[in-house]
């Protein structure tokens, strides 16, 4: 019998997913990086998508490119902007990296240079969502300074959408992305090769057929891995939203009062529970915590079923139905819980295909 808890991921559906993914931007001109940092750099998820032919791969941990350097068709990109403690892995296992630092990139281009190497460099602008990127007041001032560097190649610009912040890419803002990479080609003679228009959260525009033209590139993760963009997590029509299943065992399965009893305090966690309202009725115990994956992200599969939290070592759900102790029940997760769980070493991963 397998052991719980587990996490079943059918690589099929992911590599389907990519490709419808990657039919209907490549229709609308666009290339895609595949964004791998959502399952933890598994090594049987990245040989399964190079098997089906796909090498743009993209991480945000310097950790994971390097399993990838197993695979030299790979062209890795890294995600996260570079620490200035680790330029020589980010020479070492990207070949290419998003920056936003001059002095980063000053010394990017110093280890380069030593090396006798060139790096590709993706300049990233904010627009709007306030994490990673220079304001577009500022990218001629980057722009100049990039001029000098001649171990680095600027051969796109991006920004980013809908992760710190919540803000939805636009028409508006894409296209003001469209014209600020025309101005690095033409002011600046950079080979701007991509105009990176964000992640997941864009995949609604290039369904309906809005994305401005000019925009050639995107980031893709959540799209690919579960099925959905990124800023409603709704689920894209014709994709799989269930490449993977968390499966979880029941350990205790009793009638527990609707609310808790007595003073209120800080739960395991420091926080003040916050427990959805339900009836008074069957509560389970299952044997997955907030130490195996962020829990109120897992959709329960099972009729009848409400997540209602948990601890370090334990999910607590209502059931409309008593259980047995021992009984499995399935979930869907979402990407927060995904990455969770894909990192932790106590739930088994088992691949179907």
């Amino acid at each position: 019998m397998n052991n719980t808890p587990r996490v079943l991921i059918y690589t099929a559906k992911l590599i389907d997913n990519y490709r419808k993914i990657q039919r209907r931007c490549s229709q609308a001109g666009i290339e895609i990086t595949a964004v791998v940092k959502g399952v933890a750099g598994d090594r049987r998820i990245i040989q399964a998508f190079v098997d089906s032919g796909i090498t743009d791969i993209g991480d945000s941990r310097l950790e994971n490119l390097r399993l990838m350097s197993d695979h030299p068709r790979v062209c890795p990109t890294l995600l996260r902007l570079p620490a200035m403690s680790g330029l020589d892995e980010v020479l070492r296992y990207a070949k290419r990296s998003l920056n936003a630092e001059i002095e980063v990139l000053r010394l990017l281009n110093e280890r380069a240079s030593a090396a006798r190497m060139t790096h590709e460099v993706m300049l990233m602008v904010d627009l709007g969502d306030l994490r990673e990127g220079v304001d577009p007041a500022d990218l001629r001032r980057l722009a100049k300074e990039c001029q000098t560097l001649t171990s680095l190649r600027v051969t796109g610009i991006g920004t980013n959408f809908s992760c710190f912040a919540g803000v939805p890419p636009t028409e508006e803002k894409l296209k003001l992305l469209v014209e600020l990479g025309r101005m690095l080609r033409d002011e600046y003679g950079f080979p701007i090769e991509r105009v990176s228009g964000g992640n997941s959260s864009s995949l609604p525009l290039v369904y309906d057929g809005t994305i401005p033209s000019g925009i050639n590139h995107l980031r893709i993760g959540e799209g690919i891995l579960l099925g959905k963009e990124t800023l409603y997590g709704n689920r894209l029509p014709d994709l799989h939203p269930d490449a993977f299943i968390v499966e979880a065992e029941v350990l205790q399965s009793q009638i527990k009062r609707s609310r808790p009893e007595g003073k209120i305090g800080r739960n395991a966690f420091g926080h003040e529970a916050v427990i959805p309202e339900v009836e008074a009725g069957y509560r389970v115990l299952l044997n997955i915590g907030a130490q195996d994956a962020a829990l109120n992200g897992l959709m329960p599969l099972d009729p009848g079923i409400t997540v209602l939290g948990g601890s370090s070592d334990y999910l607590v759900a209502a059931s409309t139905r008593q259980l047995s102790v021992g009984t499995r029940l399935r979930f869907i997760p979402d990407y927060w819980s995904l990455l969770t769980t894909m990192s932790t070493v106590y739930i088994k991963k088992e691949y179907f295909e």
